[in-house]
């Protein structure tokens, strides 16, 4: 029999989940300064200060631990790249772009060792931008049906939108040298340019 949903967590409940808390952020800090293989599990759960046993309870292996939280940051970034151009059809272009943009941005600075920890890992594939830009190219497809975008390529425009926003984000967000808002419009400088917008139809 399944208990009220709307019931209290059971103390055993609510203190395994604290502790998978407190064992993830550590695990971020420990994969983030010293990667996978420099990364020990007595490290995670000193950071913690917490147990092996609660760390076991938890993941399996630390390879699983870095493979969970890969795999959901990873997913998390993916959803905002396919937001990039959300709005109303009557939203401009400029405040289209700038609004995806800084959803994604925000969401890579929102926890820096955590960004640094997936990217640290990320860096030795070389294939690791392909999943971003075929999101991007169906992105832009759609935009390009609906008259908003230039009718480029769709995959060379996402091929730009990654080079130009990937390397601003490095150059100024990663460093933090800049704020997301002065990125963005710095990518906007460079990005309108090549996406700008068809003229509307006109009508017989």
């Amino acid at each position: 029999m399944q208990g009220d949903p709307g019931s209290p967590l059971h103390p055993q409940t609510k203190r395994h989940l604290h502790n998978s808390q407190r064992l993830r952020a550590a695990a971020i800090r420990e994969f983030a300064r010293h990667g996978l293989h420099g990364t020990k599990v007595s490290n995670i759960v000193a950071a913690a200060q917490l147990t092996q046993p609660s760390f076991y309870r938890t993941w399996p292996s630390k390879e699983a631990a870095f493979e969970q939280i890969v795999s959901e940051t990873l997913r998390s970034w993916r959803e905002a790249a396919t937001r990039i151009m959300a709005g109303p059809r009557t939203l401009p272009l400029r405040p289209r772009m700038e609004q995806g943009l800084s959803r994604l941005y925000t969401l890579l600075v929102e926890d820096l060792e955590l960004t640094h920890m997936v990217l640290r890992e990320d860096l030795k594939n070389a294939d690791r931008y392909l999943p971003f830009i075929d999101i991007y190219t169906q992105v832009f497809l759609e935009a390009q049906a609906h008259r908003l975008i230039i009718q480029t390529p769709a995959e060379t425009l996402a091929q730009a939108y990654t080079a130009i926003t990937d390397r601003l984000f490095y150059a100024r967000l990663y460093t933090q040298e800049c704020s997301v808002g002065d990125t963005v419009q710095e990518a906007m400088s460079l990005l309108l340019p090549l996406f700008h917008p068809l003229p509307p139809k006109e009508t017989p």
